[in-house]
């Protein structure tokens, strides 16, 4: 018994752990204030059957370890876009939808930053993993609701006016979360 003790007690202090949603393939942008996405990031196969002109694949990747099982956890959150599931077909690329579609990445960088203050303000159970799982599913909720919206008021990228209004919007926001740059 005292040598399972040990045991639990040294795996326990020894443990190094990390948890996350996804797994990056090394074909991945992860968002930066540096770098705005071009049509050659789209190296997808385009789909022509869709009636999609183009389609940009983005996600939140969120992970934490913790060294010991008794420190602080670490959350790490990233937008990323893929760009072997991204594709444009020749008569979709035009500036209007290309800033459609850097607009969405900046998008999911705002709920990677809400997602990153939200981590940042909790504290952890020993065993974080459904706490976790609980706030990166609410977070993507929230990203679903705001991204349909954003589809929705834009046309899917069609209506310049609404463009517009949906960039200052989401600039703003974004200042609001500069705090929680990755």
């Amino acid at each position: 018994m005292k040598l399972l003790s040990i045991f639990i007690i040294t795996f326990l202090t020894t443990a190094n752990l990390a948890f996350g949603q996804n797994q990056q393939t090394s074909d991945t942008i992860t968002w930066s204030e540096e770098y705005r996405l071009t049509w050659m990031d789209f190296r997808g196969e385009p789909l022509e059957f869709t009636g999609l002109g183009a389609e940009a694949t983005c996600f939140l990747f969120a992970s934490y370890s913790r060294p010991t099982a008794f420190s602080k956890i670490k959350c790490n959150v990233s937008a990323v876009f893929d760009r072997s599931k991204s594709w444009a077909s020749l008569k979709a690329k035009n500036e209007l939808a290309l800033n459609y579609f850097r607009l969405m990445f900046d998008l999911y960088e705002l709920h990677a930053r809400k997602l990153r203050k939200d981590f940042s303000e909790t504290k952890f159970p020993l065993d974080p993993n459904p706490l976790f799982q609980q706030k990166y599913n609410n977070a993507m909720t929230g990203l679903t609701n705001e991204f349909n919206e954003f589809r929705k008021q834009t046309k899917m990228g069609t209506d310049s006016e609404a463009l517009k209004f949906w960039k200052d919007k989401v600039a703003k926001d974004l200042g609001e979360y500069n705090g929680y740059l990755e």
